[in-house]
Formats: structure tokens, C-alpha cells, sequence
């Protein structure tokens, strides 16, 4: 997301949401419900499983819910040893402004902010929102495009490896690896093409529990073995990203070369009715 106080868009880095657009917006709304159940008594094909969680996704994006929650985002950088330099924790209150969600700062390593701070997050978030009316052509929602799990059949070679406990829940591991040869139709694909995917279904459910991608070649500036996690978590019936985790090592040129750890945190969701009512 953008370095300012206040965002209109998911917490990932420009570069990161460049790169990943479905990664910026699958911080802002939730995965889906148990419309298409899946059983544990044979082990599933990747194609089963993909489409199950696809099914899924669409049943829980039916419903049209939308939530606000917290953001806890703790930044690392590692000095030229490899050691972890601790960095700042930034709290955001991840509102509904103008019908679209909107991150308010609102505490800096814990911490309430001064007068001067509180000020500039105030006038930010009126700019945002003059802006949001002037260009309001209706009601738009974002949720967590489909494709991205749809590309897995088509640019990668999928295997189920085996089931694991992932957050408390029995799971299938299905490993992911770029088509050998394939030639990419855009500038999205090849960039999909430069990490290898381990994704975890639930077997309840058949939702995506987790997903870990590790870069096998620099894309984008990001250099091979960066690792970008995402994790889910059930709230009431909503399947919603839990926790997040980017362990970057980015170079572009010569000139600009750091690895960093970036962690969020999501919790305290509750339910956006169009009223602007928060049900608790």
C-alpha cells in the first residue's frame, strides 16, 4: 500500500500489489463458505480441490458481506549479516469511507498518536473522501478475483502431496510448479511464473486455508527465495486473511537492494451493513 497515513487499498506495497494484484485485494474481503464439501476418505485430485475452493468462494461472495477489522503491520529489515532489525508496528482501523474500505492510522507502536499526527490522519482521510465522492459512479465491490486460483490449472503442474494440520484443521497440501515451456499470454502470467505455490485445502469445507508462494527466479525485482504467506481464519460463518507475511529480498538495478519482513495481523472483524451500522 501506499506510505502514508491512510490508505484506500489492501495493505501490500505498490510494488508487491504490481506484481500481485489479487495479493492487494485479498487483504480487503474474505474467502467463502461451505458450499462444496469435500471428504477426507480419498484423497482428492489438485483439480477436485481447486474447484472446490473456487465453489466455494462464490458461495460466500454471494452473500455480499463486508467488514471492517484491525491491521497490526510490523516491518523488519535484515542488516548485511542477515539479522533482524526490529522496525515499527503501525495499527490501522480498516474502515468503510464513501462504501469502500479505507486504513486509518490509528496507533504507532502501540501507542496513541499526538496532535500533530492525529491531524494529518484527519485531513487525509477527508481528502480521501472528497475524492471518493467525486468519483463515486455507484456502489463497487471488491472481493478476491477467482482467477487466481483458476491459474493453477492452467500455469502450473499441481500435485497432492499429502494432508497436514494447518491452523487447528485437517488439511490437503497440494504442491504447485510453473508448466515447463509454457509461454506466458501476458505480463501478469510471467510474473505469476516466478514462484512455485504451496497451497492448503481444507478438508471440512474445502476452502484455502494457506498459501506460501517462494520465487524461484527474480521477478519483478523480487529476488528468488522471497516467500509470500497468507493465512485464513473462520469468523462466524465467514472464511476471512487471518495473517499475512512477506519475507523479501527486492533489488532493482544496482542501486536499491533490501531485504525486508513485513507482518500483519487481521482481527476484530465486524460485519458492514450498507445502513453504516457495525454489528457486534
Amino acid at each position: 500500500g501506499k506510505s502514508g497515513t491512510g490508505e484506500d487499498a489492501c495493505p501490500t506495497s505498490d510494488s508487491i500489489a504490481s506484481m500481485r494484484p489479487v495479493l492487494a485485494a485479498v487483504a480487503c474481503f474474505l474467502l467463502a463458505g461451505p458450499l462444496f464439501r469435500l471428504t477426507a476418505v480419498d484423497t482428492p485430485t489438485p483439480e477436485q480441490l481447486i474447484r472446490a475452493a473456487i465453489a466455494a468462494r462464490h458461495s460466500q461472495e454471494a452473500k455480499g458481506w463486508k467488514f471492517t477489522y484491525r491491521e497490526d503491520q510490523d516491518q523488519f529489515e535484515k542488516d548485511k549479516k542477515g539479522v533482524t532489525v526490529p522496525g515499527t508496528r503501525r495499527t490501522f482501523d480498516v474502515i468503510m469511507l464513501e462504501g469502500e474500505p479505507y486504513r486509518k492510522l490509528i496507533l504507532l507502536n502501540g501507542q496513541a498518536l499526538d496532535a500533530k499526527m492525529q491531524k494529518r490522519v484527519e485531513q487525509e482521510m477527508e481528502v480521501a473522501r472528497a475524492e471518493r465522492r467525486k468519483h463515486k459512479l455507484g456502489t463497487i465491490t471488491r472481493s478476491v478475483a477467482v482467477t487466481e486460483l483458476e491459474s493453477l490449472e492452467k500455469l502450473f503442474d499441481n500435485k497432492v502431496t499429502g494432508e497436514e494440520e494447518v491452523l487447528g484443521r485437517k488439511a490437503w497440501r497440494m504442491e504447485s510448479q510453473p508448466k515447463a515451456g509454457y509461454k506466458p499470454a501476458n505480463k501478469e502470467e510471467e510474473q505469476a511464473l516466478g514462484a512455485r505455490r504451496t497451497t492448503w485445502f481444507d478438508q471440512q469445507e474445502g476452502v484455502e486455508l494457506k498459501h506460501l508462494d517462494v520465487f524461484i527466479r527474480a521477478t519483478n525485482g523480487f529476488q528468488p527465495g522471497s516467500e509470500l504467506e497468507l493465512q485464513y481464519g473462520k469468523v462466524g460463518d465467514a472464511w476471512l486473511p487471518a495473517a499475512q507475511s512477506l519475507r523479501v529480498d527486492f533489488k532493482v538495478l544496482a542501486v536499491v537492494h533490501a531485504r525486508v519482513e513485513t507482518r500483519y495481523r487481521y482481527y476484530d472483524y465486524k460485519k458492514f451493513e450498507v445502513e453504516s451500522k457495525i454489528i457486534e
